[in-house]
């Protein structure tokens, strides 16, 4: 129910309540005057019957008052007249249809004996009548009774017409009053409102160029409007300068991307060029000798062939390293145990790991389960496992200081890469599985965590590592592809992995996987 309705229902229950209760005083009040008003005619009545009776049985004059009460027949506003002997007993009535009861009445015999008026109202021959009784004295002797009867049947047929009048002026007055307040209220309240709705509901689409008409003769609701298509205006002027910045931003964007993509393509050409150089280089010399030196040995020419050879490997597989970062993967899902896939992963590092006396700590967590491509993901592990044991082995032994000794001794041996007795920081790489992860948009990831105690990452590298040929290592020893083409697998499983370095040296690369994946 909207407002209009509800006012209007609240003011017609109001109005109409208060008009009731005002009905409902005043009939009751002009019931009361007309009861009055008709006792007091009954007894004017009966006292000047009282007085002409009494005159007439003084001057024994009997038959002029059996005359007096017969004539009072033409009067219609009376029930009748009675009178009553000494003893009670009827023996004049103006009235031949009065009741039985009323011939010896009981009421009768009690004023005769008290002297005293009695003014009774009861019901004869289904009406409703009020009656006087009235002693009839001669001198000192009480020789009879008179009773005269009114019907006030009329006062009730009074009030009904009464109450029948009211209703009709209350209904009229109701309907007067609805259509003016109708009027009203849809002129001067519902069609400002709904015209002000339907700009908000215009507002709420979108359409900032929607304004509402301004009512006529002032007002609140007049104001209203003009404020409202005052603020339309702001807005809408606000809204194309929005619509003008956010495609200046989006050009600017597109500028951007197109300059960043230049700029990819750029180091993506300076990696392949940089790559490819060197082995084209050795292949172009090689080549050379072999031409320019037709007597040179069987001996020279096998290893000029064998370093070309090696030299178009080399190229071929930073070629398919290329193909296999751009490719897209048609991962083979499939129930991988994490714990027995990283075993088999530090089974191939441990040759090159002894050689620099690098420690690999691994300690099994059980069957952990995940879905996941077992092929691509060993290789992810694998590679990461190498630029650790790599980045270790490049490492010279450093002294720690007492700050990170102090700061190792605090976290516990086991909480971070570790140092040997002597101060020194020992080569370990430390391989472990936590379960509990992260929960990252309402979805649980477990992490795989390589911690190594190399000599970490450059903070000014550690946004460039999974670019494509961002590399660290010396010419030859690496394409810088190995992150990049490890970060397209893992993001392909639906995870990511992250690379910080340790408070007290070296660095930590964690891959995260979905546990549910």
């Amino acid at each position: 129910m909207n407002v209009s309705a509800r006012l209007i229902l609240f003011l017609m229950l109001t109005v109409g309540g208060i008009m009731a209760a005002a009905t409902l005083v005043t009939l009751r009040q002009r019931a009361v005057a007309l009861e009055n008003a008709a006792r007091d005619e009954v007894r004017a009545h009966a006292l000047t019957l009282q007085i002409a009776l009494e005159e007439d049985f003084i001057t024994e004059r009997a038959l002029d008052a059996r005359r007096l009460i017969s004539r009072l027949r033409e009067n219609t506003a009376l029930y009748g007249v009675f009178l009553f002997d000494e003893e009670g007993r009827m023996t004049i009535s103006s009235n031949e249809n009065a009741p039985q009861e009323i011939r010896y009445a009981e009421e009768a015999r009690e004023v005769i004996a008290t002297g005293q008026p009695k003014q009774i109202p009861r019901e004869l021959n289904g009406q409703e009548v009020f009656s006087i009784i009235l002693p009839l004295r001669k001198g000192a002797q009480r020789f009879g009774a008179l009773e005269v009867v009114q019907s006030i049947e009329y006062v009730n047929s009074h009030v009904v017409r009464a109450r029948r009048d009211i209703m009709v002026t209350s209904l009229l007055l109701g309907v007067t009053m609805l259509s003016v307040v109708l009027a009203v209220m849809h002129f001067g309240l519902t069609r400002p409102v709904q015209s002000l709705l339907g700009g908000a509901l215009a507002f709420g689409k979108g359409d900032l160029g929607y304004r509402v008409a301004v009512p006529r003769g002032g007002g609140e609701f007049s104001v209203l409007a003009r404020e409202f298509n005052r603020m339309a205006d702001s807005l809408d002027v606000q809204r194309k300068a929005a619509a003008r910045e956010a495609e200046d931003r989006i050009e600017l964007e597109r500028k951007l991307r197109h300059t960043e993509g230049l700029a990819i393509v750029g180091r993506l050409a300076a990696g392949v060029a940089h790559e490819m150089g060197a082995p084209l280089q050795v292949i172009d010399g090689r080549a050379k000798q072999l031409l320019n030196n037709s007597e040179a040995t069987l001996e020279t020419r096998q290893r000029n062939l064998t370093i070309i050879r090696a030299q178009s490997e080399r190229i071929t597989r930073i070629v398919r390293q290329l193909l296999n970062l751009s490719r897209q993967y048609h991962l083979q899902f499939q129930s991988t145990d994490l714990d027995k896939l990283l075993g088999e992963t530090i089974e191939l590092l441990e040759v090159e790991a002894e050689r620099g006396a690098i420690r690999i700590e691994f300690s099994g967590r059980g069957e952990i389960l995940v879905n996941a491509d077992s092929n691509l993901l060993h290789q992810v592990f694998l590679n990461i496992g190498q630029n650790a044991v790599q980045a270790m082995s490049r490492q010279e032994e450093p002294v720690v200081s007492a700050n990170a000794l102090a700061h190792a001794a605090a976290n516990g041996a086991g909480s971070s890469p570790g140092m040997n007795g002597n101060g020194h920081r020992e080569r370990r790489l430390r391989i472990e599985i936590d379960r509990e992860g992260v929960i990252r948009e309402a979805r649980a990831f477990l992490a795989i965590r390589f911690a190594d105690t190399g000599g970490g990452i450059a903070q000014e590298h550690l946004s460039q590592i999974f670019d494509p040929f961002f590399t660290t290592k010396e010419i030859g020893q690496g394409t810088g592809l190995g992150l990049a083409v490890s970060n397209r697998i893992v993001e392909e499983h639906g995870g990511w992995i992250e690379a910080a370095n340790n408070e007290i040296g070296g660095a930590t690369f964690t891959v995260y996987l979905p546990k549910g994946s």
